[in-house]
């Protein structure tokens, strides 16, 4: 299992999703619990209910809890310097949602608005530096910016993120040095576009999809050919968020 105590600067290092309530956040647990098999760290009031995902004991994921979450997940890259990484952001275009804050002693983190309407996060670590795990079952294994601009979005991600790119194909790639890490796909608009999809790696698909059928889930793509691999889309069923997952072997 591909374990990992630090994340390169403008590399994906978390995602969280933050509801409204306490029945969404317990039946997100429950939905993700029984998909993947995770286990939780249930969060206390005083942290808004923050509780972590664990895939046999390393970090996954957080769900938390305040009035005004709206369930979608949000994708962390790693900043050496968040003060100046957010700044740039700001001056090519992005808005400051929360200014870099420290989170007692895991680390810094801020959040912005792309300007394509995108939330996403950076984190610049302390004591935690975010995903245990990747690349194997049950964990994350690539992200996938979804819009209607894909050439803008990858070159504002590309400056602000100071990584590379490549094209295959059609197909957008961020990387970092010889590792691609993220695409930039089109997508029409919608009430979930633009935005950052998570995708995680399984050993099949076919197991998730009758697993998310079964827990209420829907499938919205059955199975997609991409470079050494497949994906299927569904929409887990408390806050109808999409999610992606892609067969092992991929990456």
């Amino acid at each position: 299992m591909p374990q990992f105590t630090e994340h390169a600067h403008g590399m994906p290092c978390w995602i969280d999703s933050v509801v409204s309530n306490s029945t969404d956040r317990l039946a997100l647990i429950d939905f993700y619990t029984a998909l993947f098999g995770w286990q939780f760290d249930l969060g206390t009031p005083e942290m808004g209910y923050y509780s972590i995902a664990r895939n046999n004991g390393e970090a996954v994921l957080g769900i938390g809890e305040q009035d005004e979450g709206r369930g979608l997940w949000i994708t962390y890259f790693t900043s050496g310097k968040i003060e100046v990484d957010c700044k740039r952001a700001a001056d090519n275009g992005a808005q400051i949602i929360v200014p870099p804050m420290q989170i007692m002693n895991l680390g810094w983190m801020c959040l912005l608005m792309d300007p394509f309407n995108t939330v996403y996060g950076l984190w610049q670590p302390i004591e935690f530096h975010g995903f245990g795990v990747m690349y194997e079952p049950n964990s994350l294994g690539w992200f996938d910016h979804v819009s209607e601009e894909t050439q803008p979005v990858l070159d504002f991600y590309k400056t602000v993120l100071g990584v590379g790119s490549h094209n295959e194909g059609e197909m957008k790639i961020l990387t970092n040095g010889d590792q691609w890490f993220a695409s930039v796909s089109y997508g029409e608009g919608s009430e979930h576009t633009p935005q950052w999809m998570p995708v995680f790696v399984v050993d099949s698909l076919d197991r998730i999809k009758g697993k998310v059928r079964e827990l209420g889930g829907e499938i919205i793509i059955e199975e997609m050919p991409v470079p050494g691999s497949a994906i299927s889309v569904f929409r887990e069923p408390v806050k109808n968020a999409y999610i992606t997952v892609m067969a092992a072997g991929s990456n």
